[in-house]
């Protein structure tokens, strides 16, 4: 069974702007509340109710575009979204924009790469300043295939030009070429960027440019330095999770649980680290197995059981999925099947919609 990690991505808006009124959307509200906790089952029994109410159409048709999409239903999501730019006021603002990049984003993950690109083609005709466009269109035309690798690498170019300190920009087109297979290009980003950046990087994003180029001696130098820094909360994050990545890749499970629990000493609320912390004793334990320490392996699992269950307690919806559906592999791990089948029964009546965790469930049913 493969654990969750929470991955980063570019961020897109399902805030309530443009469409129509404000006036009178209790249903939209309660739907996109539930959006946000990422219970979209519930989502779209709201925006089907804020329907019937007569409610917002446009407003209405997003949010179940948005909930379909997060539920992997990408036919409907698509349908949804196109239907709520027919509602529109015909005045193009920042919020038809938001809604084709998530009709793009279905487009792409039902490999309808010619109409994603559409799309992409037709934002950057307004906003050619756009390096997102420029960068989702890159990624759009790497997956097509079909000879417009050298269009997806203009367009990359195009999206680093308009910004080339966006490291977080660098390292998403980073893993675009390296998804793709294309490891030399990949490296070669990271490098650039390093070479003509390093005097003004921050010891963060040079940690970040070695970490993903494979040194993890040079990435332990700079995120340790960084670690030492004072910072914001989100930015000391990010620090950790690489630093505590790092070691996790040399297989230094040790080091790199010390690193999250240091962290958690005075973070105790971070369900995000939590959840990491969770995933790497869940990996040592793994380590355990393959050597033949079934004992060791036995308490790495239950640490991370124990780890699971306190971020859980935490109710941060934002990784509250991950952690549950994690916490399910843990049991797993451990072999108390009867344990994880219960906690899946649990976790499928608040994530109904989730055809990866229902597939594991009959697989559960079976043990």
């Amino acid at each position: 069974m493969k654990y969750r990690i929470i991955a980063g991505a570019i961020c897109i808006s399902v805030t309530l702007s443009g469409c129509g009124s404000f006036a009178g959307r209790h249903g939209i509200d309660a739907g996109f509340a539930y959006i946000d906790s990422h219970e979209y089952a519930k989502a779209l029994a709201s925006f089907e109710k804020a329907e019937e109410d007569g409610e917002d159409a446009c407003l209405v048709h997003r949010g179940k575009g948005i909930a379909y999409l997060y539920s992997d239903k990408d036919e409907e999501a698509a349908q949804e979204f196109l239907a709520s730019l027919a509602e529109d006021d015909g005045i193009v603002d920042d919020m038809d924009f938001d809604t084709n990049y998530y009709l793009a984003e279905a487009y792409m993950k039902l490999e309808d790469f010619n109409r994603a690109k559409g799309i992409y083609d037709a934002i950057l005709s307004l906003r050619d300043k756009d390096p997102t466009a420029y960068y989702l269109r890159g990624v759009c035309e790497l997956k097509a295939g079909d000879g417009e690798e050298k269009s997806a690498d203009a367009d990359f170019t195009s999206a680093i030009r308009l910004n080339d300190k966006d490291y977080s920009m660098i390292v998403m087109i980073y893993k675009a070429y390296a998804e793709n297979g294309e490891q030399d290009k990949a490296k070669n980003i990271l490098q650039q960027a390093l070479d003509n950046g390093e005097k003004t990087m921050s010891n963060f994003e040079k940690g970040e440019m070695y970490f993903y180029l494979g040194n993890d001696a040079e990435a332990q130098n700079y995120l340790s330095k960084a670690n030492k820094e004072n910072g914001g909360h989100d930015a000391k994050e990010s620090v950790v999770l690489l630093l505590g990545r790092s070691y996790e890749r040399l297989q230094q499970y040790d080091y790199a649980i010390s690193v999250y629990k240091e962290y958690l000493k005075s973070n105790s609320k971070s369900a995000n680290i939590s959840n990491q912390l969770g995933m790497c004793q869940i990996n040592k334990g793994k380590f355990y197995l393959d050597s033949g320490n079934d004992e060791e392996a036995g308490n790495a699992f239950g640490e991370a059981i124990v780890t699971f269950d306190a971020a859980i307690g935490l109710n941060d919806s934002a990784v509250q999925q991950a952690l549950m559906f994690n916490r399910i592999c843990a049991y797993e791990y451990k072999g108390d099947f009867a344990g994880a089948k219960s906690l899946m029964d649990e976790y499928m009546q608040i994530y109904p919609l989730d055809k990866v965790a229902a597939d594991e469930g009959i697989f559960l049913k079976t043990r």
